[in-house]
C-alpha cells in the first residue's frame, strides 16, 4: 500500500501488508495500537508490517527496508537504510546506525576497529549518495552500544557536537572582524554554536533554505554585494570573510560616490505626455482598423493584401518620422515617442512579418525599413526594437526568438539607440540576445541563451557570458549557405499556398456567417470558434503528412531542400496557425494525444502550458515520460548548429515527472533523468549530465548542491477542462467580445471589454467553475491582443494595472501586460523600466502546486532584456539587471547595485567613456578630479574586451624611445622599452615582484621572461583584463595574476614583496583618502629596503601627491628621479598611425574622440600638454626605509 492507503502499482514502493486468517481481530483495550497496525481492505483485516518492498513484473517481492527507519528531512523522503548500506560496504566499516538529529541534519555512527577519517567516510557517500543524503556529522566509536537483547542501543549514543567538526580546535578562533562576523550569521542560519571557521557549511548540516537564510543575513549585517555564487563558491566562515573583504572596501567607495551623486542629482525629469500617448493610440489603432474596413466594404476579395497595406504603413511612417536622426534623449522626450511609436507599429505587424522569416522578402522589407541587409542572410526573428539600425552582413544566420535590442534605458533617465553591427559568416542561434551596442567581426557563432554587447572579434564563440576563441586549427567553415533562386520560389510559392488555405478556411466559416436571422455576435462567435478548430485540424495534417518526420542525427546545410522542408516550413506552419490554437489553452489533456497522433513518445499525466513550441520541434524525436510538466516560455530549440554551419536535429527525452520552468531552453540531443528540475532561462544541451533528482540552474546549465524533492502524485493544481467545455467557454467569451464592440462601437467597447475583464478578475465567486474561469482567461487573452498591444510603454498601460491591483509608482515603463502576468501582487516604484522580455512574475508551480508571494521593486530599476524577477524578491532600488539574470525566490537585492547571472550575481558593470564628459585642461586637476578610477583606465580596459588578439596593441601604456630611433613596430617594442627604463637601475633576479595595475599583462610576461623573478604577481581592479592575461599567459612559470583594488587593500603578507612595479597608475587615485591608503599598503608589503618604481604625468616641476606622500616622514627615499618626457612623445609620434588605426577599427565611433585623448595621440590635450610644457612625463625609483613602521593587520 502506497502513503494513501491505495494499492502500489507495479514497481513502485510500498508498505507490506499481510491478511488471511492469522490477522489478529484487535489489540486488547488499547484501540490506538490497533489502528496503527490493522487496515481493514474489502471488509478483511491486514496487518500493516512496517516493512518497505515493491513487486516487479514477475510477482516478486523486493524488500526494501523499515518504514520507521525512513525519514523526511528539509522536504526529501530519506530511506535511512540506503545510507546504512552504502557505508558497510566500507571494508573497515563492522557496523553503523544514521539517525535524524534535531530535525535537521543526519548523525551517522559508525564502529570501526582501524583508524577511520571522517573525510574518508564524506567522500565515500558523495561518490555513493545524492547530496541531501549525505550525514552531516560523522561519529567513529570502537563499539556501538548495545541493549540485552544484542541490539543497538541508540538512546545511549553519544550527542553530536557540530562546533567540532575537525581536529583542529584551536584554529576555530576567527582572526578579524569580519570572521566574527559570519560565524555568528552561520551559527543563526545551521542552528550550531560556534561553527569552526574552516568547515564548510555543508559539512554542518546547511541546506539550500539554511544558506539562503545565511546569504540573506550576511546582505543584511555585512555586505549586500555578496551573492549566491559566492557563498556556494567559499562554503566555510574564513573563505568567505576573504572573499567579501575586497567588497566592502568597494562598497565604501561606491557609498561615498553615490552620496557626490545625491548632491548633484537635479529633479529636471520629463513625465509622461497624456496628449502624444493618446493621439499615438488612436493612430496606432486607426491604421490598423481602416485597411479592414475599407477592403470589407469596397471588396472582401482584396482580404489577401490587407499585410502589404499594414507592413507599407510602417515604411512610410518610419521616412516620415526620420528614425535615423533618434540617437537618444530623455526618456518621454519628442525622441522616445517617435521610437515608442514605430515600436508599437513593428509589434502589431509581428503576425504578417512571421510568414516571410527565412526569405529574401524579409530581408527586403527590412531595407525598405532603413537597414542594412544582406540578401543572403538568414533572419528568423521579429523581436527587433529599431531595425533601422540593423547591418547584417551576407551568410549570417539569425535564429527565431533571437533579441535584437538597440533601446538602452540609463540610470539619469536617459535613453540611447544603439546599432547592432554583425559580419558575415555568423551564427547566432535561439533565444540570443543582442544588446548595448554590438559589433561583431566574421565567422562567431552565438549559442543559444546568451547575451552579447560590445565588439566581439572574428573566430569567438559565445557560450553564455564565457568567450571562447576558436583555435587555428579548427576550421570553422559553412557550406552550401545560400539559397538558390529555386529555394527562394519555392518559399513563395509555399507563402501564397498558405494564403489560399487561410481564404479557403475564412470562405467555409463565411457561409454560417451569412445564414440570415442569428445575431451578429452569435454567428461571428460560432464562425470564430469553428475556425480555430478547423485551423488546428489543419495544422495537424499538413504537419504529419506534407513535413513529414525527421532522422535523429540527420544534418540540414541551412540552403538545402531538406533544411526548407523539414525545419522552415514545420515553422512557417505553426507560426501561421498559432493564433487557432488559442482555442484549447494551457494545459490542454488533448495535447499528449496530438503529440501521440504526430508520432511523439508521450506516456500518461504530461502536461503542457502550451503546445505550438512542442509542434515547431520534429515531434517523431520527442519522448516525454510519465509526469512531465512544461510551464510557460519554453523553448524547444529545433536544430542546433555545427561549426560547419549545418543544424542538426536530433532526440529530446525527459524524464518522468521532469519539471520545465519559465523561459528554459531544451536543445537536440538532451536526456534529463528522472525527477530533473530546469530552472528559469536554463539551457540544457546533449552535454548536461543528469541524474535522478537534479536542479539545473544556469547558461550552459549547472546542478545546484540541492536536489528536487522526490513525488511521484503530482496532481497538484493544474486541472485539465474536457474539450466541449473549451469549445464552449471559447464561444462564450468571443460573444462576449463582438457584443461588446457591436452595442457600443471601438471606444465604447474597448472600455466595455476591459470593464468585463476587470470585473471577472476582481470577483471570485466564480473560482471553482472551470468554464468561467476558462471564460475568463480568454477574454484576458483578446484583451492583450486588441487592447494591450497597442498601449505598450505607455501610462495607459500602467493605469490598466493600477485597475487591476497593481501598486505602481510614476513614470514606469512596461513594454506589455505579460511583462507583470501577477498584477494584484506587485508593487513598483517610480522611474522604473522593463525592457521587452523582462517579467515580474509572483508565482511559482512547484511540483504543480500554485504558490503567490508579493514583490516589490524599488525606485528606479532597470529590468533589461530577458531578466525575470521571481516570487518573494525585493529590489530596494536603483537596480539594474543584465539580460538573462534570474533574481531566485524571496532574494533580496540591497539598493544601488547591479545584477547578472543565473542565479543573479552582484556585478560591476564594464566602464562606458561617455560622449557628454568634459575635459580638464589641467591635466594634474583631471587625475584628481575624476570618479571612481581615469579614462586612462578605461582606455585599457575596453582595448581588452574588444580585441583578444595578443599580437595587436598588447601594451595599453605609453612608450619610451631614443631620441635619435624610429622604428615602425606594433609588437610593443616602445612600450616594453619604457619597462626598461623604469627597472634600469634596479634587480629583478629571485625577486618577488608585485606589478600594479598590470593592463593585458604583456609588460608582467616581458618582465619576468628578461629579469627571471623569483614570483611576478600582476593586479587589476577589473575581472575582464584578470580573465584575459590568465586567457592568454597561464602558462607561463613564475607568473600569476589577479584581482585586487590597490585603492583600497593589497592582498598580500607584510614585507612580502621586494619591488612593487606602477606604470601610469597613479591616475586611478581620484580622491586624497584613496593616495593615502595605497601609500600605506605598499609600505606594508614592501620588505624593508625594498623598491617602489612608478612613472606617469606630474606636474611641470615633477611634483606629484602621490611623491609627496610617499616621501612623507621619510617613508620612502627618493633613489632617482629622471624626465623622460621627450622620449616619450618622440614615442607616442612613432606609435601614433598604429594606434590611430586600432581606435579607427575597434572603437565605436562614439568613443573615438576620448580613446585617441588617452591614447596620447598627437592633437590630443594630453599630448599638447606635454609637447607645450603645461605637463611632464616622469620616472622614479623610492626606497623604503628600513625605519618605517608597519601597521599589521
Amino acid at each position: 500500500m502506497n502513503q494513501y492507503l491505495q494499492p502500489s502499482v507495479t514497481g513502485q514502493e510500498g508498505e507490506l501488508c499481510i491478511g488471511g486468517a492469522g490477522v489478529f481481530a484487535s489489540y486488547l483495550g488499547r484501540d490506538d495500537l490497533t489502528a496503527k497496525s490493522l487496515v481493514e481492505i474489502d471488509g478483511q483485516l491486514f496487518y500493516r508490517t512496517g516493512d518497505l518492498a515493491r513487486m516487479d513484473n514477475n510477482g516478486l517481492l523486493h524488500y526494501q527496508g523499515r518504514k520507521d527507519h525512513q525519514i523526511k528531512l528539509h522536504g526529501q523522503r530519506i530511506e535511512l537504510g540506503e545510507i546504512e548500506r552504502c557505508l558497510l560496504n566500507t571494508t573497515s566499516i563492522s557496523a553503523c546506525v544514521v539517525m535524524k538529529w534535531n530535525d535537521d541534519y543526519l548523525v551517522a555512527y559508525v564502529q570501526s576497529s582501524s583508524y577511520m577519517n571522517e573525510e574518508e567516510l564524506r567522500e565515500h557517500c558523495r561518490s555513493h549518495l545524492p547530496l541531501h543524503m549525505i550525514p552531516s556529522i560523522f561519529i567513529i566509536l570502537d563499539k556501538l552500544p548495545l541493549n540485552p537483547n544484542g541490539k543497538v542501543d541508540r538512546k545511549l549514543l553519544p550527542s553530536p557536537t557540530f562546533s567540532s567538526s575537525t581536529d583542529n580546535i584551536d584554529g576555530n578562533v576567527p582572526q578579524t572582524t569580519l570572521e566574527q562576523q559570519v560565524q555568528d550569521i552561520f551559527s543563526r542560519a545551521f542552528h550550531i554554536e560556534s561553527p569552526h571557521v574552516e568547515v564548510p557549511f555543508g559539512q554542518l548540516g546547511g541546506t539550500s533554505l539554511s544558506a539562503i537564510l545565511a546569504l540573506t543575513l550576511i546582505r543584511q549585517q555585512v555586505c549586500n554585494k555578496v551573492d549566491i555564487g559566492l557563498l556556494l563558491n567559499n562554503p566555510s566562515i574564513r573563505q568567505l570573510a576573504q572573499a567579501i573583504e575586497p567588497l566592502l572596501a568597494f562598497e565604501e567607495l561606491q557609498e561615498t560616490d553615490c552620496t557626490v551623486s545625491e548632491i548633484h542629482e537635479t529633479n529636471d525629469r520629463l513625465t509622461p505626455s497624456f496628449v502624444i500617448e493618446s493621439l499615438g493610440i488612436v493612430l496606432l489603432v486607426c491604421q490598423w482598423l481602416c485597411p479592414i474596413i475599407l477592403i470589407h466594404q469596397w471588396c472582401p476579395l482584396l482580404f489577401p493584401i490587407l499585410p502589404i497595406c499594414h507592413l507599407l504603413f510602417y515604411v512610410i511612417c518610419s521616412r516620415l518620422l526620420l528614425p535615423g536622426n533618434i540617437k537618444g534623449g530623455d526618456v518621454f522626450s519628442w525622441n522616445y515617442y517617435r521610437w515608442w511609436f514605430l515600436d508599437r507599429l513593428w509589434n502589431n505587424n509581428t503576425f504578417w512579418l512571421q510568414h516571410i522569416l527565412g526569405t529574401p522578402l524579409y530581408n527586403y522589407y527590412l531595407r525598405l525599413c532603413g537597414a542594412r541587409v544582406s540578401l543572403t542572410a538568414h533572419i528568423y526573428t521579429v523581436t527587433i526594437d529599431a531595425p533601422w539600425l540593423l547591418y547584417i552582413s551576407e551568410g549570417t544566420w539569425i535564429a527565431d526568438k533571437t533579441t535584437l535590442n538597440s533601446l538602452y534605458f540609463h540610470d539619469n533617465d536617459t535613453f540611447a539607440l544603439h546599432s547592432i553591427k554583425i559580419g558575415c559568416y555568423c551564427s547566432i542561434s535561439a533565444r540570443s540576445i543582442l544588446f548595448g551596442g554590438v559589433d561583431m567581426q566574421d565567422n562567431i557563432i552565438v549559442q543559444p541563451n546568451s547575451s552579447v554587447t560590445g565588439f566581439i572579434a572574428s573566430r569567438t564563440i559565445i557560450d553564455g557570458d564565457e568567450h571562447k576563441t576558436v583555435p587555428s586549427n579548427i576550421s570553422i567553415t559553412y557550406n552550401n549557405q545560400s539559397l538558390s533562386i529555386w529555394h527562394n520560389i519555392y518559399q513563395v510559392i509555399t507563402i501564397i499556398s498558405l494564403i489560399c488555405i487561410h481564404c479557403t478556411l475564412l470562405v467555409i466559416v463565411y457561409k454560417v456567417y451569412a445564414v440570415e436571422q442569428i445575431p451578429l455576435p452569435i454567428s461571428i462567435a460560432f464562425c470564430w470558434t469553428l475556425w480555430s478548430i478547423i485551423a488546428c485540424s489543419v495544422t495537424l495534417f499538413l504537419l504529419q503528412f506534407v513535413v513529414g518526420s525527421c532522422a535523429a542525427g540527420e544534418t540540414y546545410p541551412i540552403g538545402s531542400w531538406s533544411y526548407l522542408h523539414k525545419v522552415w516550413l514545420r515553422q512557417l506552419i505553426v507560426f501561421s496557425f498559432h493564433h487557432a490554437w488559442l482555442l484549447p489553452g494551457i494545459y490542454h489533456y488533448l495535447y499528449p494525444f496530438i503529440l501521440r497522433w504526430l508520432g511523439a513518445q508521450v506516456e500518461d499525466d504530461v502536461k503542457l502550458a502550451n503546445i505550438d513550441i512542442f509542434l515547431s520541434y520534429p515531434t517523431n524525436l520527442l519522448k516525454l515520460e510519465r509526469g512531465v510538466t512544461s510551464f510557460g516560455y519554453v523553448l524547444l530549440v529545433p536544430t542546433e548548429m555545427t561549426l560547419e554551419g549545418d543544424h542538426r536535429v536530433d532526440w529530446i527525452t525527459l524524464g518522468c515527472h521532469t519539471n520545465l520552468a519559465n523561459g528554459c531552453s531544451i536543445l537536440p540531443g538532451s536526456h534529463l533523468a528522472s525527477h530533473t528540475m530546469v530552472g528559469s532561462l536554463t539551457r540544457i544541451t546533449r552535454e548536461t549530465k543528469s541524474n535522478n533528482g537534479d536542479v539545473f540552474i544556469g547558461v550552459p546549465a549547472r546542478a545546484m548542491p540541492f536536489e528536487m524533492p522526490m513525488r511521484e502524485a503530482m496532481e497538484g493544481q493544474i486541472q485539465t477542462i474536457p474539450f466541449w467545455k473549451t469549445c464552449f467557454s471559447h464561444y462564450i467569451s468571443k460573444c462576449l467580445l463582438i457584443g461588446s464592440y457591436w452595442s457600443c462601437g471601438i471606444v465604447g467597447g474597448s472600455i466595455l471589454h476591459t470593464i468585463i475583464s476587470y470585473s471577472l478578475y476582481q470577483w471570485h465567486f466564480y473560482e471553482d467553475s472551470e468554464t468561467i474561469q476558462q471564460i475568463k482567461e480568454k477574454l484576458q487573452e483578446d484583451h492583450r491582443i486588441f487592447i494591450c498591444s497597442f498601449i505598450g510603454n505607455t501610462q495607459w498601460l500602467i493605469r490598466l494595472f493600477r485597475a487591476y491591483g497593481a501598486n505602481i509608482g510614476n513614470n514606469v515603463i512596461v513594454p506589455d501586460i505579460l511583462s507583470l502576468p501577477d498584477y494584484n501582487l506587485v508593487t513598483i516604484g517610480d522611474n522604473v523600466r522593463l525592457n521587452m522580455n523582462a517579467l515580474i512574475m509572483c508565482h511559482s508551480f512547484e511540483q504543480r502546486i500554485l504558490k503567490l508571494v508579493p514583490v516589490i521593486v524599488g525606485n528606479s530599476c532597470v529590468l533589461m532584456s530577458g531578466s525575470i524577477v521571481m516570487s518573494g524578491c525585493k529590489l530596494m532600488g536603483n537596480n539594474r539587471l543584465y539580460p538573462f539574470t534570474l533574481v531566485m525566490k524571496t532574494d533580496s537585492l540591497q539598493s544601488n547595485t547591479q545584477w547578472k547571472g543565473l542565479p543573479a550575481q552582484s556585478y560591476i558593470a564594464k566602464p562606458k567613456i561617455s560622449g557628454s564628459a568634459s575635459v580638464c585642461d589641467d591635466i594634474v586637476k583631471c587625475q584628481q578630479k575624476s570618479k571612481n578610477f581615469d579614462r586612462l583606465s578605461l582606455w585599457y580596459e575596453q582595448i581588452s574586451n574588444v580585441y583578444t588578439n595578443v599580437n595587436e596593441l598588447q601594451f595599453t601604456n605609453w612608450c619610451y624611445a631614443d631620441l635619435d630611433e624610429r622604428i615602425d613596430d606594433n609588437i610593443g617594442y616602445y612600450s616594453k622599452k619604457l619597462y626598461q627604463q623604469v627597472l634600469a637601475n634596479v634587480i629583478l633576479t629571485d625577486q618577488n615582484v608585485l606589478e600594479v595595475g598590470c593592463g593585458r599583462g604583456a609588460g608582467a610576461v616581458w618582465c619576468v621572461r628578461t629579469y627571471i623573478p623569483r614570483s611576478y604577481v600582476g593586479i587589476d581592479f577589473s575581472r575582464n583584463v584578470i580573465n584575459l592575461c590568465e586567457q592568454c599567459y597561464s602558462t607561463i612559470p613564475r607568473l600569476s595574476f589577479m584581482i585586487a583594488d590597490s585603492k583600497t587593500h593589497l592582498p598580500f603578507q607584510n614585507e612580502s614583496m621586494d619591488v612593487v612595479l606602477s606604470i601610469e597608475t597613479a591616475n586611478i587615485f581620484d580622491e586624497i583618502v584613496a593616495i593615502k591608503q595605497f601609500v600605506d599598503e605598499i609600505t606594508r608589503v614592501l620588505t624593508p629596503d625594498g623598491y617602489f618604481l612608478w612613472c606617469g604625468l606630474s606636474n611641470v616641476d615633477g611634483s606629484h601627491v602621490l611623491i609627496d606622500y610617499l616621501t612623507t616622514n621619510n617613508a620612502f627615499i627618493i633613489k632617482e628621479k629622471a624626465n623622460i618626457t621627450r622620449n616619450v612623445l618622440h614615442a607616442l609620434d612613432i606609435q601614433s598611425n598604429s594606434r590611430a588605426d586600432f581606435i579607427e577599427r575597434y572603437i565605436q565611433p562614439t568613443d573615438h574622440e576620448y580613446c585617441r585623448l588617452f591614447a596620447g595621440l598627437p592633437g590630443t590635450r594630453l599630448y599638447d600638454n606635454m609637447q607645450q610644457g603645461r605637463a611632464e612625463y616622469w620616472r622614479v625609483v623610492f626606497c623604503k626605509n628600513i625605519t618605517t613602521d608597519i601597521s599589521l593587520i
